[in-house]
């Protein structure tokens, strides 16, 4: 069912595209690219569900993000010790978020998700912010509404929630969190990544999500993985430049000697720090950089070489109207409720939210403060 809606798709591009070049019309001015599993409509992205306004990575944030009406859910994934994907930023329990079975947070690096069954796994409640989080909880929890009792879902749970809505048509940017970077501490314990790619595919054949999945990450070498397995799989490379978030290592390295183990084996300096082409030569379908580091030459180039352009993580409506300005494809954020105003304010088609009050996920699209005036500036933060 799912391949014949693609199918479908990419008639009608053909379709546009002959028009377009009978008529004499240049390709390379339209902001028209066709990746695999791709949204008809602008990419409006909601970053973890929507982390500040629902308890980031959760079926209670994938649900708030399906009745706002994105078009697609962004999240990221662990394996654990069972071999289960589920659905973390982090490989550890974070103590901005999760409280153990005694009721407290949980000490930071205490719990390695990777060395953890799914049962233990979900002895956490992950739905309440840690209000002593500092700077995270100043940046994500002061709008996030607090659901005690949440706990960490899966990858089959989440394409679930999705069908259980009756939404065929919301897509999901799935990220491998993998760390090939020996420097890094949480490269102990990383899946190797054929595994890692492996047991993703095989979730996503179960459900026939194939035409619905965008399988991103930073670490190129599951993007390579993912390709030996089902070359149709839209991929996404992840890439970022920003030593003051104390990530030294990450991800491209210019000027560094050899490849960056976060590049699968290229080396930005033989692409002369172009990571758009260094992208393209890895078989991505979309490149999704920090926005700070988009310029519009670089949207241009992008698509001319057949990508698209989808940054992260854009939280001020300023900044989102400027990328837009650029011809950006898509946009992730975590005040979803913002980017869904300014599409509209600018004409863009947004999708219809979907609601599903039967849901035990179900919690209306409001904020914990009613107040957007009052959060309209946004912040800008890092994946």
């Amino acid at each position: 069912m799912h391949k014949g809606k693609c199918n479908w798709r990419r008639l009608i591009a053909t379709g546009i595209t002959a028009a377009l070049l009978t008529s004499g019309v240049n390709m390379l001015t339209m902001n028209f690219v066709e990746a695999k599993a791709s949204p008809p409509i602008f990419d409006f992205e909601a970053h973890r569900g929507g982390r500040d306004a629902r308890p980031e990575n959760t079926l209670v944030a994938f649900a708030y993000a399906m009745e706002l009406g994105v078009t697609t859910l962004e999240m990221d994934m662990q394996m654990t010790k069972d071999g289960r994907i589920v659905i973390s930023h982090n490989p550890f329990m974070n103590s901005n978020l999760a409280k153990g079975p005694n009721g407290n947070y949980v000490e930071p690096g205490k719990y390695d998700i990777r060395k953890m069954t799914l049962s233990e796994v979900k002895q956490f409640d992950l739905g309440t912010m840690n209000p002593a989080a500092g700077d995270y909880y100043e940046g994500h929890g002061k709008t996030q509404l607090s659901y005690p009792g949440t706990k960490m879902p899966t990858l089959e749970e989440v394409f679930e929630l999705a069908n259980s809505y009756g939404n065929d048509k919301v897509m999901f940017n799935i990220e491998t969190k993998s760390y090939p970077d020996p420097a890094f501490p949480e490269a102990k314990n990383s899946p190797e990544p054929a595994v890692f790619a492996k047991k993703v595919y095989e979730i996503i054949k179960k459900y026939h999500m194939e035409d619905r999945v965008m399988f991103q990450s930073f670490d190129w070498r599951t993007l390579k993985e993912m390709k030996k397995l089902d070359p149709k799989i839209t991929l996404v490379a992840l890439t970022c430049e920003q030593p003051s978030w104390g990530r030294d290592s990450m991800c491209r390295q210019p000027g560094e000697p050899g490849a960056s183990p976060w590049m699968a084996g290229l080396d930005i300096d033989a692409f002369k720090g172009d990571y758009v082409k260094a992208a393209k030569a890895i078989g991505a379908d979309v490149v999704s950089p920090y926005w700070e580091e988009l310029s519009h030459e670089l949207v241009s180039e992008a698509h001319e070489l057949g990508m698209k352009v989808v940054p992260w993580t854009v939280n001020n409506p300023t900044k989102m109207n400027m990328l837009l300005d650029m011809g950006v494809d898509g946009i992730i954020t975590d005040k979803p409720w913002l980017l869904r105003d300014v599409l509209i304010q600018r004409g863009v088609a947004v999708a219809e939210p979907t609601v599903n009050t039967n849901s035990p996920y179900h919690t209306g699209v409001g904020i914990a403060t009613g107040d957007t005036k009052k959060l309209a500036k946004g912040t800008d933060s890092a994946e």
